[in-house]
């Protein structure tokens, strides 16, 4: 998993690691964790919580040498949070000036957090907004029914003699999810997916020769099926890119090697 993450993201992350430790709780509380990052180090009565401070610059540098997620320094960022409160609250309650510039800095950081990571935003708005270019997670929430009403569009389409025993394989978990999630009430067959540890949990019954295959393996697909037919391409209807936004839907006929080795061959953990 770690070198699958290394191999996606590696470049991006240890550029853009260094802006992004601002964002992660925001900027104006920026200031909060590194005071108590000095304090950890500086207090003695803190002494058996020192362990953290060290820790944080050594997360820093495996996640720069690993070049796996931008937000795994979160958790240490919490504790180091915590832990400013104490000498930011001691100073702030000296000075009524700076009090009032931390009460205000924070409620402006929370207003627009919510409005970032929460889904305050009405669904039907959200792509005329900044939201999904900066937060991944809200756009790749979108049009989850939708897509999976557009999949048993195309497996209803098809003729009996076809759906019978078929199979849904789909390219990653968030695909497998919302179809397990919305596919039985629609008549879709059992969902498969081989990315992480679905991978292991199951695959499609040994004789099956008819798969709908969602997303972005399709090419694997071609390769191990002798053929491969595009019937749609998933849209949310809400002008919002995210990572569905396009991705095929094909119907995939007679693989040309036994289950364990086409199943092996869609197997990834990015």
């Amino acid at each position: 998993m770690g070198q699958a993450l290394a191999d996606n993201n590696s470049g991006d992350v240890r550029i853009l690691m260094w802006p992004f430790l601002t964002l992660l709780l925001g900027p104006p509380l920026t200031v909060i964790w590194l005071a108590g990052l000095v304090a950890l180090w500086r207090r003695p009565q803190w002494r058996e919580a020192r362990f953290m401070a060290a820790a944080f610059p050594v997360l820093l540098v495996l996640v720069f040498l690993s070049g796996t997620q931008l937000y795994y320094p979160f958790g240490l960022l919490t504790v180091l949070f915590a832990a400013g409160c104490v000498p930011v609250s001691e100073f702030v309650s000296r000075a009524s000036g700076w009090r009032l510039l931390l009460v205000s800095g924070a409620a402006v950081n929370a207003l627009v957090s919510a409005l970032i990571a929460l889904p305050i935003v009405p669904v039907a708005q959200l792509g005329s907004t900044p939201i999904p270019a900066i937060n991944q997670t809200s756009r790749d929430s979108v049009g989850w029914p939708r897509y999976v009403r557009q999949v048993a569009a195309v497996y209803d389409a098809l003729p009996s003699s076809t759906t019978r025993g078929a199979a849904v394989v789909t390219s990653n978990y968030g695909e497998a999810g919302a179809i397990a999630r919305y596919g039985p009430a629609l008549g879709l067959p059992r969902v498969f997916s081989a990315q992480n540890d679905l991978y292991f949990e199951s695959r499609p019954p040994t004789g099956t020769a008819v798969v709908l295959l969602v997303g972005g393996q399709l090419a694997t697909a071609r390769t191990e099926f002798r053929s491969c037919s595009v019937k749609a391409r998933l849209t949310n209807g809400l002008d919002v890119d995210n990572e569905e936004q396009g991705e095929p839907v094909a119907v995939c006929r007679q693989p040309r090697h036994s289950w364990d080795v086409v199943w092996a061959a869609f197997q990834h953990y990015d």
